[in-house]
């Protein structure tokens, strides 16, 4: 009796442990499961929001390229005008009747301009822009909320739209450069003209670029030693800018998700050095906004370009 009573106790046992290794081991798997589908979620919900900044972008520049076409062929002007970061406006014939309308389109959701600026091009009948330079570029950038999928936007002084993956690579060759002079080339022959237009100009507000700021009252005054600066993209090149206050107190800078501002923030009267990087290949004019604890702010233009 005793041993069969020994012997229920041991099957139990084995029976109890044989239930939590199996509760254990579907612990474990629902785990794994659950962190592979999250890593999975997250790559899929980048991919849509990828493919959404596509879609809008591609959106956004066959208007542009209409617009260039129907101002060439009405001998008119035609316009794509941004009203805000997720909203635009194109001016030009749609009817084909002479008249030219304007119509309103927006963004898919999650997509927005990153850069600062809120674009404004027109062309004209020639189907150049109307900028305030002959030749230069308009840049600007779009993606999403969190500027983690985005493409740049190049329109040229000539009119010419290009997106940032859109450009072509040029294949690697090797040009044999040495001329015998049985070649018949007179070195003497020139060229007559003006110089070629450099269109890789960017259509930037350069105009703060070395000039100082102020902004603030006596007690709280503000001064950055200047209001724009042009950096590279994707770390190319490092920019700075000396902000100084009247009265000691802490400064916060406060900038978009593409650039990086080192220190963030740190205490100073006299002028103290930021330093300032772009993280990624977003291109166009971006700001960047210093805060002082006793309420004066002032904003600095960072351009950053190729």
């Amino acid at each position: 009796m005793r041993r069969k009573i020994l012997e229920d106790l041991t099957t139990e046992e084995q029976t109890g442990n044989s239930r939590g290794f199996s509760l254990l081991e579907l612990i474990i798997v629902v785990t794994v499961i659950g962190i592979v589908t999250g890593f999975a979620l997250i790559e899929v919900e980048s991919s849509r929001a990828n493919l959404r900044v596509q879609n809008s972008v591609r959106q956004l520049s066959s208007y542009m390229e209409k617009a260039r076409v129907d101002a060439v062929r009405r001998h008119g002007n035609a316009a794509v005008t941004f009203t805000d970061r997720r909203t635009y406006t194109v001016n030009m014939d749609f009817n084909n009747n002479g008249a030219p309308i304007t119509r309103t389109y927006n963004f898919q959701d999650g997509v927005e301009l990153a850069s600062s600026a809120l674009p404004n091009v027109t062309f004209n009948w020639r189907g150049r822009t109307l900028t305030s330079g002959a030749s230069c570029v308009t840049t600007f950038s779009v993606s999403d909320y969190n500027q983690r999928n985005g493409l740049s936007v190049d329109v040229s002084g000539s009119g010419d739209v290009t997106v940032e993956n859109q450009q072509p690579s040029l294949p690697n060759v090797t040009y044999n450069n040495t001329v015998n002079s049985s070649d018949g080339i007179d070195g003497r022959a020139v060229v007559a003209g003006a110089t070629a237009p450099d269109d890789n100009t960017p259509c930037m507000d350069l105009s703060g670029g070395g000039l100082g700021g102020d902004n603030g009252p006596p007690d709280c005054n503000i001064h950055v030693n200047s209001t724009s600066i042009t950096v590279r993209k994707n770390g190319g090149s490092t920019g700075s800018v000396i902000v100084s206050l009247s009265t000691p107190k802490l400064v916060v800078a406060t900038y978009p998700a593409n650039l990086t501002v080192s220190p963030a923030s740190q205490t100073l009267s006299t002028g103290s050095n930021f330093s300032i990087t772009s993280k990624n290949t977003l291109r166009g004019p971006f700001n960047v906004t210093f805060t002082s604890q006793c309420g004066s702010s002032i904003t600095v233009t960072v351009n950053v370009t190729n």
